[in-house]
């Protein structure tokens, strides 16, 4: 019930009319000062209409979207020797998108401010007016476009496979090589921010909304992956090593800025950028369309490894090693485009939520009780993980350090498992930490104190993070029949 106010307080105090903030009026402004006085009424008129921004804005956006495919593909497995096969696998996929949009808004302040003070923007108030124009704008991107619709079409042919040569020298081991390419289709970003007019005021453009719709689409993501690996088994031991190599083109990311949801399809560019694609501008870091390479490549090793001496106990251990990093110069998708400023963390740094090293491990005991068929179970599992940062901008803030989790169970089965009682718990040691942290929705700190962090001096912003879950513990009854 109070975001209205918020959101016109928010605007007035973090704009260049920081000076008329005053949190005691009902719109966050000061008495009119003599700057803005009989010289320039338009002018102040427009500031106090900022106060009619209360609880106004998108009153119901509707969008659409559908999607038709279809696709043809083949598997094969071909008996080269006895010891050798080769596996062969393609798929064409073709995939139609429709999408369409009406939105509805009741921010009248914002064409009413456009209207008078567009004129202005020659004079010597310009910064101001431009200012005001944009304030009364702000967080509503389409009060312009109250009843306004808008539509789009985006159709993708793809192929993609699968190729493995695998060898088995005995009956116990078999060697492997890999490769195979993966699709992911593009689509559109529900999300009505991208319809902003480029600069301010936000004059129609040529073909108005409609001509902008464009800046909703993200494109298709194809991965190219190798994989060399080996695996043994032989009696109550079994172990299963691979190296892999994964490249990301156009990956598809979704990044909350603190204000709206942004979907970037990011690349990597063979040239250098010099650090462009670092800085805090939209228009620098572009890179020639021959230019663009991956945006991501995943690389490194995995263990895995299974004793299992009886019937009645089994031990399992994993380890994996990836180094999952964004390529060192990145742009905004396959034509070179600058990466969005929100992304600046991104080159060379590695993606978020992808630790580099991961150890699982887990033991079941499941003895005998008496002669009736009936068992114990007594489970523990374990997953140790290493470093890494839990928001998709890389903002150091939002860093994790590396933890471990603990779940175990204990019950009673009766014979053939036709009942049994389990007792469980989940993060046992109650080990707290953060699933995702992001930026506070309109938090967006200025450039001094205090939303400047020594340890961090270029992140003014405040954040908020979803912590997992707790120690979690309960019982669980089973039975068929």
């Amino acid at each position: 019930s109070q975001y209205g106010r918020f959101a016109t307080c928010r605007i007035i105090s973090g704009g260049g009319l920081a000076g008329l903030y005053s949190p005691t009026t009902p719109g966050c402004a000061a008495a009119q000062p003599a700057a803005f006085g009989a010289a320039s009424p338009t002018v102040w008129a427009a500031i106090m209409r900022l106060d009619g921004m209360n609880n106004v804005g998108s009153t119901i956006d509707q969008y659409n979207q559908s999607s038709r495919n279809w696709a043809l593909f083949t598997h094969n497995i071909v008996h080269i020797t006895d010891k050798l096969d080769l596996t062969l696998g393609l798929r064409y996929t073709n995939e139609r998108k429709r999408f369409n949009a009406t939105f509805g808004n009741d921010n009248t302040v914002c064409t009413a401010n456009q209207a008078a003070l567009t004129p202005l923007l020659s004079t010597s108030l310009a910064a101001t007016v431009g200012g005001i124009i944009g304030l009364s704008c702000q967080g509503n991107s389409t009060a312009e476009l109250n009843g306004v619709s808008i539509n789009d079409r985006k159709s993708e042919d793809e192929f993609s496979g699968t190729g493995i040569l695998s060898y088995k020298p005995n009956d116990d081991l078999m060697l492997y090589a890999s490769y195979s390419r993966g699709y992911k289709a593009g689509g559109f970003n529900l999300d009505r921010s991208a319809l902003k007019a480029p600069t301010l005021p936000f004059a129609a453009t040529t073909g108005g909304a409609q001509a902008l719709v464009g800046n909703l689409r993200f494109d298709s993501e194809i991965v190219d992956s190798m994989e060399l690996g080996a695996k043994y088994a032989t009696g109550p031991f079994s172990l299963s090593v691979a190296a892999f190599q994964q490249d990301f083109q156009n990956f598809q990311l979704n990044t909350f800025n603190g204000t709206v949801f942004l979907v970037q399809t990011v690349n990597g560019c063979s040239a250098s950028l010099a650090g462009a694609d670092r800085d805090t501008s939209a228009t620098t870091g572009a890179c020639a369309a021959n230019d663009v390479t991956y945006g991501v490549r995943s690389k490194g090793v995995e263990l895995e490894a299974v004793l299992s001496p009886s019937s009645y106990f089994r031990m399992s251990a994993g380890l994996t090693w990836a180094e999952t990093k964004y390529n060192a110069n990145l742009v905004g998708n396959k034509a070179g485009a600058p990466l969005d400023p929100a992304l600046r963390k991104l080159p060379g740094d590695n993606m978020s939520n992808a630790p580099e090293v991961v150890a699982t491990g887990s033991i079941t005991w499941t003895p005998p009780i008496g002669g009736n068929g009936m068992t114990g179970l007594f489970y523990l599992d374990g997953r140790m993980t290493g470093d890494y940062n839990t928001g998709s901008d890389l903002f150091p803030q939002k860093e994790q350090d590396g933890f471990a989790v603990f779940n175990a169970r204990i019950g009673v089965r009766g014979a053939d498992d036709k009942w049994a009682v389990e007792f469980w718990g989940q993060n046992i040691f109650n080990k707290a930490y953060s699933q995702v942290a992001f930026n506070t929705p309109f938090q967006a700190g200025g450039a001094g104190a205090p939303f400047v962090d020594p340890q961090y001096p270029d992140g003014r912003q405040i954040f908020s993070q979803f912590l997992a879950e707790p120690r979690t513990y309960g019982v669980t009854l089973r039975g068929k029949f």
